[in-house]
């Protein structure tokens, strides 16, 4: 399989079912058993979005105890837009008889024969121009002989591939599951024409933070009429009568954080 094949394979996949069906095809050429692609664009969630091939025992295990919470791979990919192994990976020491969950996580994965693992970071702009967050973990149960020669010779062409797979599964998704918080407003309406700029963004950003005009606009050093103008934009763009209401739409289509 070379990637011309691999990328043309996945640009034709039309389903969640499908990617999830071809990433395993490809994935099992270079000897992996399994892979969890997981958003972790929205921090402290028990569910996030998840799409696997992982035994079932093991998906059972990581969600039942909350692993997502503890994980040790998941602050490395928030951090890094490099591929890493998990043997890469520092894990904290165990002192006295209380066991790091970081450490739990990582055992129970062995306890599932899975004895060693590739991860690919993603950090991308969706089509409203905000950055979005994955991580995508192959596991590996064969020999960690082969891991290492796939490490040498062959985890660049999987990092290539899966920056094609993680945007197309992305906008798939986004399509096929209608998903409210991100791309439609409360009454299901696409919002490609709520696009806000950066510094609209900001102004409603601090604004939810509770920070006046005034303060706003000592904060981005621009003018107190700067602000005001910003925040009218931002006001025309969403539909809101006034600035509470702009900064609560806002909030709600995952247009600012706070």
């Amino acid at each position: 399989m070379n990637l011309d094949e691999a990328v043309g394979s996945i640009e034709g996949c039309q389903t969640i079912d499908a990617l999830t069906a071809e990433l395993q095809r490809i994935i099992e050429h270079y000897g992996f058993a399994s892979f969890a692609f997981v958003d972790i664009g929205t921090p402290g969630i028990d569910d996030p979005f998840v799409v696997t091939t992982n035994d079932n025992r093991w998906d059972a295990t990581y969600r039942d105890s909350g692993f997502v919470h503890s994980d040790p791979i998941i602050p490395v990919v928030r951090r890094t837009n490099t591929p890493f192994s998990w043997g890469a990976v520092p894990l904290p020491v165990r002192r006295g008889q209380r066991k790091p969950k970081a450490l739990q996580v990582m055992e129970a994965a062995g306890d599932h024969g899975y004895t060693e693992g590739f991860v690919v970071p993603f950090h991308f702009i969706d089509r409203l121009g905000r950055v979005n967050s994955a991580s995508c973990a192959f596991f590996w149960k064969d020999q960690r002989s082969r891991f290492f020669f796939f490490l040498k010779h062959k985890k660049l062409d999987l990092h290539i591939i899966m920056l094609y797979w993680a945007q197309r599964m992305m906008d798939v998704a986004a399509k096929q599951l209608s998903r409210r918080d991100r791309f439609t407003d409360p009454e299901g309406n696409p919002i490609e024409a709520h696009l806000l700029t950066d510094r609209e963004r900001d102004v409603l950003s601090w604004a939810a933070r509770g920070k006046t005009q005034s303060e706003t606009a000592t904060i981005l050093s621009v003018a107190d009429a700067t602000v005001e103008t910003h925040i009218k934009h931002a006001m025309q763009k969403l539909g809101a009568g006034n600035k509470t209401h702009a900064v609560a739409r806002a909030l709600f289509l995952g247009l600012i954080d706070i």
